[in-house]
């Protein structure tokens, strides 16, 4: 049974390798799948990424604050969705920090999908039955936790120590762009339609203008400055004079 670990950011690859190794642990028919180890050197990467996402019968996205809407996880929890979902599969968002809401608040594709909270005792068991669950079905096998049950409760202090060493500061500022308010996106496009109509307002008063004063100069327009150009003035010949001067 191939699980396909997706990541993004540091303390979330730290986390994928962590479970990856971790799960091992329940079956000698779990096959993890992480990038950053899978990959054999000299391989495409794209494509065997791909080929694993095809394969995978299970997902787990490894989920910070800094990932929540991070291209990367969007698009392998949106291959794996289609592929497990295929396999009677589940692909479940390990929550490293924060909570359910935190997806919803984020519009999160993942939000669809039951989450773990990693740190939660109860909530990684419930998980690590699910994929008994889905490896024994597959193999027309009744489901049983027993020894999946006994298994955990001695090696959780394992897995519990690594994520808890994991320093969710790691990734860098620049990597997770600040998260604005709707509030905020409301203000720039209420401002930005504000805008566009005093723009769309000014070049009808000038058309209009264009329209009424056929007889005379179109009037110049501030915001329009230079694209209506007044026609130069002519000097009114003075009276009198109706030709050159000579000299006396």
């Amino acid at each position: 049974m191939k699980i396909f670990l997706s990541w993004s950011g540091l303390p979330s690859r730290i986390s994928a390798e962590r479970l990856a190794s971790w799960l091992r642990y329940f079956s000698d028919e779990i096959e993890p799948f992480v990038s950053s180890e899978s990959i054999r050197k000299g391989a495409r990467g794209l494509d065997e990424i791909k080929k694993q996402l095809d394969e995978s019968s299970f997902g787990i996205a490894c989920v910070t604050r800094a990932n929540l809407d991070a291209p990367w996880i969007t698009f392998e929890s949106g291959a794996l969705s289609k592929e497990v979902d295929e396999r009677r599969g589940q692909l479940v968002p390990f929550l490293l920090e924060g909570s359910h809401d935190d997806l919803e608040a984020a519009s999160s594709p993942l939000r669809q999908f039951q989450s773990t909270r990693a740190h939660d005792e109860e909530d990684v068991l419930n998980m690590v039955r699910t994929i008994n669950s889905v490896l024994r079905e597959s193999a027309n096998r009744h489901p049983d936790h027993t020894r999946v049950d006994s298994l955990f409760r001695k090696v959780w202090p394992e897995l519990r120590d690594a994520l808890a060493a994991i320093d969710l500061t790691a990734d860098a500022p620049e990597q997770a762009p600040p998260r604005r308010s709707t509030e905020e996106i409301l203000a720039d496009l209420t401002s930005l339609m504000r805008e566009q109509i005093s723009r769309i307002t000014d070049l009808e008063q000038t058309v209009k203008a264009l329209r009424d004063e056929q007889s005379g100069p179109p009037r110049i327009r501030s915001r329009f400055a230079g694209v209506y150009e007044e026609p130069p003035r002519t000097m009114p010949a003075q009276a009198g004079n109706t030709g050159s001067e000579g000299p006396a």
